[in-house]
This record gives structure tokens, C-alpha cells and sequence, in this order.
């Protein structure tokens, strides 16, 4: 059985409507270096935007991260 990689990962999740945050990504698809993962994929010539979002993190500080979305495949 083929191991599935990261970018395979990050491509399903998107391609079945998620976006796809660096917590997300982390905690369910194993996957700490999101934002080399969604660079390797816009190179293979996916169509993939970024909303910065604000949020909270648990001490309560202001926080802004990125969530992806897959707007065309390649």
C-alpha cells in the first residue's frame, strides 16, 4: 500500500470543500509545515487563495492566522 503524502493530505481535504488552517492541518492531517505544502501544491498550478483570520489563542492574545482554500485544480 502507497504511503499518501502530505500534499494528497491537504488536496482531499480541499477538494471535499474544507478550508484548511495550520490547526487543522496539524491536528488531523499530520501535517506541521502547511504553508509548504500549499506552496508545493500552487507550483503544481492548483488554484489556491488564503483568508487571514483573527482569532484568540488559550491566554487569550490576539492571534491571525491563515485558512486555504482550493479554488481550481490543476
Amino acid at each position: 500500500m502507497a504511503k499518501v503524502t502530505h500534499k494528497e493530505r491537504v488536496l482531499n481535504a480541499m477538494q471535499n470543500g474544507r478550508t484548511v488552517s495550520p490547526w487543522y492541518a496539524i491536528n488531523e492531517l499530520g501535517n506541521t509545515r502547511l504553508a509548504a505544502t500549499i506552496h508545493s501544491l500552487k507550483q503544481d498550478g492548483h488554484e489556491i487563495s488564503s483568508e487571514i483570520v483573527e482569532g484568540v489563542n488559550k491566554f487569550g492574545d490576539k492571534i491571525h492566522y491563515a485558512k486555504y482554500k482550493l479554488d481550481k485544480q490543476a
